[in-house]
């Protein structure tokens, strides 16, 4: 796509036409000034674009409109609602090449509906004056393709395909030497617990007491270290339209009318070529009430509505399969419903890919609550948010160690996305499974500076069914990638791997020990057992457990603090000591997914968005003169 718009593209010739692209010269003959269209085809040759999707990104013509002229310029009939296509072939290559046979129709053999290179060889040398073949658009044809295909679609989408079933997956659960190994280990903890109970609590101690440790000192070593230069910001970096790759923009969408009108708003905002965005509203094919929505609704040329096929799981990433089988984009990111990102982000993201390494495969943006002032929940969990986004993410991706990326604002090279196979359709946290297995490929995650403003659950309710299927997904990410330990450890390396246990078996484990921890500690601080042990085993597991408690307590308060400072939000600090509740909440939702993941393992706890009532508007985008002058030199480091 990115070259298309080159000044040596087939051009026309006649007195009309005269250095038009082919793709555009003939709808000389069809009623559009040969003004307009030089200035279509000349803003397609600066921002090396395709030429109709400049002139129909400016309005000059539509999708419709086109590819009339285009079927009436061949000699061929237009198709307004193509016949049933015949099901099989590559979709992907299909969509591209834009030719299809129909399957059992009396009239038309074949539906065309080129695009790109494509259209350009069938103006050139294409079928012309003929009965048995149609043109119609490229977005009815992507409609009529899936719906013939949607048996297969849906297969692949949920991973069952052959190259699906060849990954590993949450849909399989844990394998037999997991379940032999655990079942083991929970009978040894249960005899002992009953014929040697105080050994068995400091062998327990001494066995998980190192990941503890692990998971408390990187929130620490997080907290540390500085976030890295923002040069966008810093230096007015602004990249050259032609330089930016086609971005695939993909929002997976299931009963959000709430905040439709708000999502697209923010959306066209995107401050990005139009000619280069690939946006992707994704629905649900039993989703009636968003399908009349969007059909109401003047949505601009660069957005289309995919309708996924009907299929299981009922989850996120089966839907966001789909658009990866069928971006155009060379990067890909992902929006929830209720996100209003910077309209700068995508320049941003794409700059960084630029200029970063092919090794750097996804970038993860800063998740921002903005209504945190409308009650104590959505302070505490933006006060989560800010110790996560602003700290604890920079801090582990500066020491190139995996993070649990967030579920939007994750920006990817398609091809990487690809090369791993996209996501995983059985795993609830998808995002936390993704982001591990493009570091086991060999791909690095790296900090985006830039924000989207999210809505944080306003009950406690909702706040804990999001929270259990989070938790949930983490244990289904533990159990897939924990089944060939050895494997994980070869291809993500000793240290990404301790990372990662401590990360997702450290949160999970002591989310849901809280109770019992706490409880424990209070018990050996009031019997004066933790500070006077007696015997070795019990010298040193209360030594590590005065460690895991004193370093455990700065690191559950030290990131929100650093991290609401950073943010410039230090009204946050106010809820700081409400902080041990809110993780008591955490430990309520873990027990919920425990429970869940082994009776409702694949169920979706879908969020409802659009409660909360003190959310700023979507800001227009601002121009790079808004960008803030360098700040004045730092003293040199050494």
């Amino acid at each position: 796509m990115g070259g298309s718009g080159n000044d040596d593209s087939p051009e026309v010739s006649g007195p009309a036409s005269a250095g038009l692209p082919v793709e555009l010269a003939f709808l000389t003959r069809h009623g559009l000034p040969p003004s307009f269209l030089a200035g279509a085809a000349g803003r397609a040759r600066r921002n090396r674009t395709e030429p109709v999707r400049e002139a129909i990104a400016l309005g000059l013509i539509d999708e419709i409109r086109f590819y009339r002229a285009l079927a009436a310029e061949m000699g061929l009939a237009f198709a307004a609602q193509p016949p049933r296509l015949q099901p099989g072939g590559a979709h992907d290559a299909i969509l591209r090449q834009g030719v299809a046979p129909t399957a059992d129709d009396r009239r038309f053999r074949f539906i065309l509906a080129p695009d790109g290179a494509a259209l350009r060889r069938m103006i050139e040398a294409g079928p012309r004056n003929r009965d048995d073949i149609a043109v119609t658009t490229p977005r009815r044809f992507a409609d009529a393709l899936r719906h013939s295909n949607a048996g297969t679609l849906a297969e692949h989408a949920a991973g069952l395909d052959p190259a699906g079933l060849d990954r590993d997956s949450a849909r399989t659960g844990a394998s037999r030497g997991q379940v032999i190994a655990a079942g083991c280990g929970i009978a040894t903890a249960a005899l002992g617990g009953v014929f040697a109970p105080l050994e068995t609590f400091f062998g327990l101690a001494l066995l998980l007491g190192p990941l503890f440790l692990g998971l408390i000192l990187l929130r620490l070593a997080a907290s540390i270290e500085r976030s890295s230069p923002d040069l966008w910001r810093s230096h007015r970096w602004r990249i050259d339209d032609a330089r930016l790759p086609v971005y695939t923009v993909a929002v997976p969408l299931y009963r959000e009318t709430a905040v439709l009108r708000q999502l697209t708003d923010a959306l066209r905002a995107l401050d990005y070529p139009a000619a280069k965005l690939d946006i992707r509203l994704l629905i649900e094919a039993d989703d009636s009430a968003m399908r009349s929505a969007l059909a109401q609704m003047a949505l601009p040329s660069h957005f289309s509505v995919t309708i996924v096929p009907p299929g299981f799981p009922r989850t996120k990433p089966r839907a966001l399969n789909l658009a990866l089988l069928e971006a155009r984009g060379a990067l890909f990111t992902i929006f929830d419903a209720e996100d209003i990102p910077d309209p700068l982000q995508l320049r941003m993201a794409a700059a960084r890919f630029l200029g970063g390494p092919k090794q750097l495969g996804c970038l993860q943006a800063r998740l921002v609550i903005d209504h945190a002032e409308e009650g104590v929940l959505p302070g505490l969990f933006a006060l989560e948010y800010a110790g996560l986004f602003e700290v604890l993410n920079p801090g582990l991706l500066q020491f190139q160690l995996p993070i649990m990326l967030g579920g939007t604002s994750n920006h990817f090279r398609t091809e990487a996305l690809r090369i791993v196979g996209g996501w995983d359709a059985w795993n609830v946290t998808e995002d936390a499974d993704l982001g591990f297995r493009l570091v086991r490929a060999g791909y690095r995650i790296g900090d985006l500076p830039s924000n989207t403003r999210e809505e944080a659950p306003v009950s406690i309710p909702a706040w804990l069914r999001q929270r259990s299927r989070w938790i949930k997904g983490y244990i289904q990410t533990l159990v897939t990638h924990s089944r060939a330990p050895l494997r994980l450890m070869r291809e993500a390396g000793l240290a990404a791997t301790f990372a990662f246990l401590s990360l997702v078996f450290g949160t999970v484990a002591t989310a849901l020990g809280y109770p019992a921890f706490a409880v424990a500690a209070l018990i050996a601080y009031w019997d004066g057992s933790l500070f006077a042990p007696v015997g070795t085993a019990a010298t040193l597991t209360s030594t590590i457990a005065l460690g895991v408690w004193l370093l455990g307590s700065a690191a559950l308060f030290v990131p929100p603090i650093i991290g609401a400072l950073r943010r410039g939000a230090p009204d946050l600090l106010l809820l700081v000591p409400l902080l041990p509740l809110y993780y008591a909440l955490v430990s309520v939702a873990a027990w919920m997914a425990f429970y869940d993941y082994f009776n409702r393992r694949f169920a979706w706890n879908k969020t409802e968005h659009g409660l909360a009532r003190r959310r700023p508007p979507v800001e227009p985008a601002t121009s790079d003169a808004a960008i803030p002058l360098p700040p004045a030199p730092e003293a040199a480091r050494y």
